[in-house]
């Protein structure tokens, strides 16, 4: 803000800022700055990928690849830009730098299919710091020539990939620079492995991990009192876990095949989720309830730091047999922070009955 505005203002530059209106793609964007005169950088729109996360109760996966920035970033700015556009071409520049041609290859194929369902070229793509052969310590120099000033690297804070890239040290930095901040990422980290407790931030450790291992101990007692302070509720966590189709099969029925001899138990298939909320009070409340239903149950309470430090309760009604196989169903409760909205995947009601029925 206070060195690339001043720039934009200076050269008269455009500058416009958009975010999603709501979180079906349906509600469009709203334009929260567009001027050539900009004076501040706008925090946040009416629908943010954290509202998202907080209400689904899970957290962006390394396996998703970039998802989570094609929803909340490219979405707002393309539907902006063609709206804008009168059906011409739009010409769209990329600050990938030279170690992220795996990433601007990944763009252009998406690009190209855009391209193909559209009739016509919609974006044309460059990248200006891959044509230049700029590094990330080239632009680091770059920006430091010109600007005087050593710039950090814009991230976000629930992003997958920052527990495996070069950048984890300024991550954890920044975390206790914003221990508010933080304590809301472990929050929403404990309500997602509440869920499921194989989705935690980083493909295989914890955000809590790591912030406890830098004695972040700021942003761990923000967190632990958010935990006591909130409201609760118990959660029935229902889930099918279909097979997958062969590869055998897919080449010779192509995209669409029903027949369940094509299926393999060992290949992961569709993850269908149910989530209800069973009941909301304090966190003693509902964890009084959760223990009162294990005894109406006759099922033990599960209390695993496994998962999570701080502790995680559940009560299995369904277990399933071996987390590898699928053709499986899994049925539990589980308490954690209130605020997930029941949901369903589209078919769940009749894909769980099919599998559960007979067993």
């Amino acid at each position: 803000m206070n060195h690339v505005l001043p720039l934009l203002r200076e050269k008269g530059i455009r500058y416009t800022q958009v975010a999603r209106a709501g979180r079906p793609d349906s509600a469009g964007v709203e334009v929260l700055s567009d001027t050539t005169n900009p004076g501040k950088v706008v925090g946040r729109g009416p629908w943010t990928l954290m509202d998202e996360m907080e209400e689904n109760g899970t957290v962006p996966q390394y396996a998703g690849g970039h998802v989570c920035s094609q929803k909340h970033k490219a979405f707002s700015i393309d539907r902006l830009q063609l709206q804008r556009s009168g059906g011409q071409t739009v010409g769209k520049l990329f600050g990938y730098n030279a170690d992220e041609y795996k990433r601007a290859a990944k763009a252009n194929k998406f690009q190209a299919k855009r391209n193909e369902k559209a009739g016509y070229e919609t974006f044309a793509l460059d990248y200006p710091l891959l044509r230049l052969g700029f590094g990330r310590e080239d632009v680091q120099g770059y920006v430091k020539d010109r600007l005087g000033v050593d710039m950090s690297k814009s991230y976000c804070p629930v992003c997958p990939f920052s527990g495996v890239c070069s950048p984890q040290p300024d991550h954890l930095k920044r975390l206790r620079k914003y221990p508010a901040l933080a304590a809301r990422v472990l929050r929403l980290e404990y309500l997602a492995m509440a869920l499921n407790d194989s989705m935690s931030l980083y493909k295989e450790d914890t955000l809590f991990r790591r912030v406890t291992e830098d004695q972040n101990t700021e942003a761990l007692g923000q967190f632990n009192a958010r935990l006591y302070e909130e409201a609760w509720a118990v959660y029935r966590l229902r889930r099918v876990y279909t097979p997958g189709r062969r590869p055998e099969c897919k080449t010779a029925h192509g995209d669409r095949c029903a027949k369940p001899e094509c299926r393999d138990s060992s290949i992961k298939g569709t993850v269908y989720r149910s989530v209800e909320t069973v009941r909301a009070g304090s966190r003693a409340e509902v964890g009084t309830f959760l223990h009162n239903a294990a005894t109406a149950l006759d099922r033990p309470v599960e209390h695993s730091t496994k998962a999570h430090g701080a502790g995680i309760d559940r009560v299995r009604t369904r277990v399933r047999p071996d987390p590898k196989a699928y053709g499986t169903a899994e049925d539990f409760y589980v308490t954690a922070p209130a605020g997930v909205q029941d949901k369903a995947r589209p078919g769940f009601a009749d894909v769980w009955a099919a599998m559960t029925t007979d067993q």
